[in-house]
């Protein structure tokens, strides 16, 4: 087996793995500018295998807790267009949040507000740090 990187050559058959997986999304732009890492294994007979690092946002927000319910609202709903505004203008096409479930208990009426949707259900965010 070989890693190297991926190429435009190597899409189709990455497509084509996507497929008989039945993942549950639908596969991204492999070429999208902010997949900052491609790679693939593959074997004498073609690609077997392929990781692609995409970069993304996690949101986080802070807000004074001594802010009333109806002025934590009003801020978030100002905040958002503008924060949105300067994540597109940077290359950047969604975001993320990552919420403990105590507190999304809580606040899932105000996302669904705002316009945030959960992602996949059954799927939880995991992270490992690259050193």
């Amino acid at each position: 087996m070989k890693v190297r990187d991926a190429n435009p050559e190597d899409f189709p058959t990455i497509e084509q793995i996507h497929g008989k997986m039945g993942l549950d999304y639908r596969l991204p732009n492999l070429a999208h500018p902010l997949f900052l890492v491609r790679k693939v294994a593959a074997e004498e007979d073609g690609v077997t295998a392929a990781c692609f690092l995409r970069l993304t946002a996690e949101t986080y927000l802070w807000l004074d807790p001594k802010l009333t319910a109806r002025a934590k609202v009003e801020t978030m709903n100002e905040l958002q267009p503008a924060v949105l505004a300067a994540a597109w203008a940077q290359g950047l096409d969604d975001i993320e949040a990552r919420i403990p479930e105590t507190v999304e208990r809580r606040f899932r009426k105000r996302l669904t507000q705002l316009g945030w949707s959960r992602n996949r259900p059954g799927w939880f965010a995991w992270s490992r740090a690259t050193q």
